[in-house]
């Protein structure tokens, strides 16, 4: 059986194995569980019951490929099926976003083991809510050995050594219900919102940089209980992605600059540091020159599992199939021929890094 052909069969059965929040997670769990054990891998379980992380290993010190196995809904506006494929694309959430990568560590697995190689393999099912899973994993002796940590999330092969900063909060408007015929009576709480909002126009404008500026989005807003009556509350949610020479403080110091200090309450619903490696570390050459004279070394504006294993080993990137730009949309997709491509990329620098 081909490389390809292997990666087909594999991806399908990833993707046909439902893994968002709601699902439950042992079927997948179990899936690459058991792959790793019939390579006579050693497996560690790390993490909570219903959203577990494993590390398999083969030998020691060896580089550490990492991916997550949980996708984001499926949700609506889809012309394709699960699994589907087409002219060598397989449609279906989880394909680029990152079932592609985790099927090619996989692959890369079945190589490296029979070639004898150390490396070991991590895989999450949190990271699109939590990532409590990678933060257990990375107190596995495994992260303190490697040679490398190469998250293998959608990147069109380049290599990823820097992302931003993450702060997601709540603005909460308080007021005073009345009949919507009498507002004299209360006091909206979606009319202060606005009020508040509007004072970060300039703020959440799309920057010119993206990658190296701040960037504010207003994502969610709820507000009100029905048309006839005035809200006593109003709740936006705001997500912030900063550049490594801001903190979580500069940006909601920045925020209550911008609205002022009353008015209003603020909460932190999640927090991620920016991580970066070094270029010019022979880890980051070593891949670079392993995918080939295309591969580009950035930094992005959006965060992976990378952060989460940076109190452990600082020789960290993102390298992996697919594009970043197509991760949770309808019709998600990858070729599979780039999921095979990885496998081979996977297997060829983990011997590398072990100087086989």
């Amino acid at each position: 059986m081909t490389m390809k052909s292997k990666a087909e069969e594999v991806l399908t059965e990833l993707v046909l194995m439902r893994s968002q929040d709601t699902d439950p997670m042992g079927p997948i769990v179990d899936y690459v569980s058991k792959y790793m054990r019939g390579l006579g891998m050693d497996v560690r379980r790390h993490g909570s019951q219903d959203k577990p992380s494993l590390v398999g290993e083969h030998g020691k010190g060896g580089v550490i490929l990492s991916g997550h196995l949980d996708t984001v809904p499926i949700g609506t506006g889809w012309t394709r099926g699960q699994g589907e494929m087409v002219d060598g694309v397989m449609y279906g959430r989880g394909t680029n976003d990152m079932k592609g990568g985790c099927a090619a560590m996989l692959l890369a697995a079945d190589k490296l083991v029979a070639a004898g190689v150390p490396f070991a393999l991590c895989f999450t099912t949190d990271e699109e809510t939590s990532m409590d899973g990678a933060a257990s994993a990375s107190k596995d002796p495994a992260f303190l050995s490697a040679p490398a940590v190469v998250v293998t999330e959608a990147t069109e092969f380049d290599v990823v050594v820097r992302e931003k900063g993450l702060v997601q909060f709540s603005i909460t408007t308080k007021g005073k219900a009345a009949h919507a015929s009498m507002p004299h009576l209360g006091v909206n709480a979606i009319a202060r919102m606005v009020s508040v909002l509007s004072r970060l126009e300039d703020v959440y404008r799309p920057p010119e940089d993206p990658v190296e500026q701040m960037t504010l989005c207003v994502d969610v807003i709820h507000g009100g209980t029905a048309t006839n009556v005035i809200p006593d509350e109003c709740v936006a949610e705001v997500d912030v992605r900063y550049p490594p020479h801001m903190s979580a403080q500069s940006v909601l110091a920045l925020v209550r600059e911008k609205i002022g200090d009353t008015g209003y309450e603020v909460k932190i619903l999640h927090e991620l540091d920016p991580v970066g490696t070094d270029a010019g570390i022979e880890a980051v050459k070593v891949m670079r020159d392993v995918v080939g004279p295309d591969a580009e070394v950035l930094s992005v504006p959006y965060a992976t599992e990378m952060v989460m294993f940076k109190g452990v080993n600082k020789k960290l990137m993102v390298c992996g199939p697919g594009d970043s730009a197509g991760c949770h949309i309808p019709d998600e997709c990858i070729r599979v021929a780039e999921v095979a491509k990885a496998a081979e990329i996977y297997a060829e620098y983990c011997s590398r890094m072990a100087g086989a």
